[in-house]
């Protein structure tokens, strides 16, 4: 015990002697920003907003503004708001020019740091472009960084100390009358998990006390969620130690408090998780909280069946230990899957985000060394343990060599956990979905004049016109193109000289002349020797930058990004109902009477869970849906916003609830549920077409119809209900 305490202060005193800077691990992620990155201004803004993916510690959150040349501006204070997910300072009187917006946070669920930084510019009076250049590049950040090497090594420490203290725990408990020396070398195991968990805890407060940079350690340990949480993990630490001590002649006693402890480790880990920032946290924290036990109690187990095995020998009463292991294994390992699979749903919104983001790609690749893990605990579970019940003496260097080899396997998958913990989840990572370019071809006398702009955002874009005459007659020798923005006719028209590609009929240009969202006209001007020069008009409307929607929900709700309530309640359901079948069996053999609830409990279960998957409400999309055209970037939102206000909240409500006292039969429906049900065609075909029997109209047709672009831009809006524009 001496020993044990003297190494964690050993490694107290090292990780305090040098204290590195803090570094980047993506949590408390950008969500959106006004100004929007590499935003074009007509007039200055007077301040900065940021919105974050979760609460962040305001005492450890910083904002800098460089102009174009590198020079930092003096801002005001920093002010949260919104449950501290969004922070606000106000700027100067800003020139027409080039600016970069830096800023870091520090997550108030997870304690992890994280930084970033984009450009905006300010326009001059006329709309054109400032002088100069940003000689900063614009700056930028990659918005799903790869995971903290450090934080990663810390987490699987955990993660191993954990699972030494709880299978040497549960190995005790399982075999009764394990002989006395196999006892010693178990209780040794659980005491140095506790060192090994204890060194890792101590590890963790380095980081942290890295990430709140600037913050006194007395105000870190006990004005901090992180902190507070840390004093909770290491006060379990220092129990099971005092009780591993106290206790080591009963190594029993000794082993279900030492459990004990380690639960309230993990409740305290995955109070800082990524399942406690989210809404529904404390759904996805229980089932996150669940994931883990599994986790630990499985592996963890079968490294200390691995230790006891070797040190028990041959001739061990292993009859009295195989049968109860066994059944904790295959109770462990479905609750393992099971809760991993609500995980996923948690904090994955699409199945694409499994591939093009880091977290979906590292679940991926945990699912990968998960496989030949599962089948190798099957053999053990099964014809292994057949076997060397069996004839022990023969088999007992086969069985130790295999339950070794499952542990080594379950430790490769705890490394992938920890890198989970430091990876941003994918729900959070931004869309980087582009909007489509634009392709438009006028004809214009006897020629064909082809626009395209892409991508088609507003700063920086592509101009390319291909010019193809009639037969017989010249073709273009120079184009111009004229930008004039329809919304506020004080900007002033730009124009570009588009210079000849090797493709004949063709011209390029580049720039960024769209540089505000809206509506423009670009004038395309052709000249041609020995004929009338030739203009043809394009209306064209760039898209901004995306929105990102964060649900805010609260922490009962609903957890699941990509799954309504009804969908996750019952597949939650499904999932306990299908445990209470498989153990069936055990359970009637050892308490009848419970046996019998058991088993009517399945059959409810399976039934709710059928009818709120595939029973409740969820309308199956019409074929040949059409596909959103209209990108949804902030001026789309801000257009279905008016649209929505003007012609659907008498019968919707501001927010998609419906009011109270409407004499309409149906009564409308609650859009902040059932938006979600939908996809975007399906939404534009309800709008268009209308609700039959209903007082939904078709806003289509009839007196002050929309057009099929305002519909496009109201579906976008809708999107937005129920969540918080972030």
């Amino acid at each position: 015990m001496k020993a044990a305490l003297l190494f964690l202060l050993v490694v107290a005193a090292a990780l305090f002697a040098a204290r590195p800077g803090p570094d980047a691990s993506a949590h408390a992620a950008l969500a959106r920003s006004v100004p929007a990155s590499n935003e074009f201004l007509r007039r200055a803004p007077g301040q900065i907003q940021l919105d974050f993916t979760e609460p962040v510690q305001l005492s450890s959150t910083s904002v800098a503004l460089l102009d174009g040349s590198g020079r930092p501006l003096s801002l005001g204070p920093l002010a949260a708001s919104n449950r501290d997910t969004t922070v606000a300072v106000d700027l100067p009187v800003l020139q027409p020019g080039f600016y970069n917006v830096l800023w870091s946070n520090v997550s108030k669920v997870d304690g992890h740091a994280y930084r970033g930084s984009f450009p905006f510019t300010v326009l001059n009076a006329d709309g054109s472009l400032p002088a100069g250049e940003n000689a900063l590049g614009g700056v930028g950040s990659d918005p799903d960084p790869p995971p903290l090497a450090e934080g990663v090594a810390v987490r699987f420490l955990s993660l191993l100390g954990l699972a030494m203290v709880g299978g040497a725990s549960v190995i005790l408990l399982l075999w009764p009358g394990v002989p006395a020396a196999t006892e010693r070398v178990l209780v040794r195991t659980l005491l140095s998990g506790a060192v090994v968990l204890g060194a890792a805890t101590l590890l963790n407060l380095q980081l942290l006390s890295d990430a709140f940079a600037g913050t006194s350690l007395q105000s870190l340990l006990f004005e901090t969620r992180s902190g507070l949480y840390w004093l909770s993990r290491m006060s379990a630490v220092v129990f099971i130690l005092v009780i591993v001590d106290a206790r080591l002649s009963a190594g029993r006693g000794a082993a279900a408090l030492s459990l004990a402890a380690a639960a309230a480790y993990l409740v305290a880990y995955s109070a800082t998780s990524h399942a406690a920032a989210g809404a529904g946290s404390r759904w996805a924290g229980a089932i996150d909280f669940g994931h883990g036990l599994a986790a630990i109690a499985w592996v963890g187990a079968v490294l200390g069946l691995a230790v006891a095995s070797r040190s028990a020998g041959r001739d061990a009463a292993y009859a009295r230990v195989m049968p109860r292991f066994s059944l904790l294994a295959s109770v462990c390992v479905f609750a393992l899957i099971g809760t991993g699979i609500f995980n996923a749903f948690v904090e994955v919104s699409n199945p694409s985000e499994l591939f093009d983001t880091r977290y979906g790609l590292t679940i991926f690749r945990k699912v990968v060394f998960m496989v030949p893990l599962l089948a190798l605990g099957l053999y053990n579970a099964t014809r292994g343990r057949r076997r060397f019940l069996a004839n022990p003496a023969s088999e007992h260097r086969r069985f130790i060599a295999t339950v070794s080899g499952e542990a080594f396997l379950g430790l490769v998958v705890f490394v992938f956990a920890a890198m989970l913990t430091q990876t941003g989840v994918a729900k959070s990572v931004p869309d980087v979905r582009e909007a489509p370019p634009y392709d438009h071809t006028v004809q214009a006398d006897t020629l064909g004049i082809r626009l395209q702009v892409d991508p088609n955002r507003t700063g920086l874009n592509t101009y390319r016109v291909t010019v193809t005459p009639a037969a017989g007659e010249p073709g273009a020798d120079s184009v111009k193109l004229v930008f004039r923005y329809q919304e506020d006719q004080a900007v002033g028209p730009a124009t570009l000289a588009l210079a000849p590609a090797e493709e004949a009929g063709q011209f390029v240009g580049q720039g960024a002349f769209l540089t505000q969202e809206g509506r423009w006209r670009i004038e395309v001007e052709v000249r041609r020797t020995g004929a009338d020069d030739i203009k043809a008009f394009y209306d064209v409307r760039p898209a901004g930058p995306p929105v990102q929607y964060v649900n805010r929900g609260g922490r009962w709700g609903n957890p699941a990004a990509g799954m309504t309530a009804n969908e996750f309640t019952g597949m939650f359901l499904l999932f306990v109902a299908l445990g209470m079948f498989l153990w069936r069996g055990q359970v009637s053999r050892r308490w009848r009477r419970i046996g019998r609830a058991n088993q009517s409990l399945a059959v409810a279960g399976f039934a709710a869970g059928f009818f709120l998957v595939f029973g409740t409400h969820r309308d199956q999309p019409l074929p040949g849906l059409r596909k959103n055209p209209v990108f949804p970037d902030q001026d789309s939102i801000s257009t279905g916003r008016q649209l929505y206000t003007q012609n659907c909240v008498a019968c919707h409500g501001a927010t998609g609830v419906p009011p109270k006292g409407l004499d309409l039969k149906p009564y409308p429906l609650d859009l902040t549920v059932h938006v979600p049900q939908h996809p975007d065609g399906q939404l534009f075909v309800f709008i268009n077409d209308g609700v039959a029997a209903t007082a939904m109209r078709a806003w289509g047709s009839g007196p002050d119809k929309l057009t099929e672009e305002q519909m496009w831009h109201l579906v976008n809006y809708l999107r937005t209900l129920g969540a918080t524009d972030q």
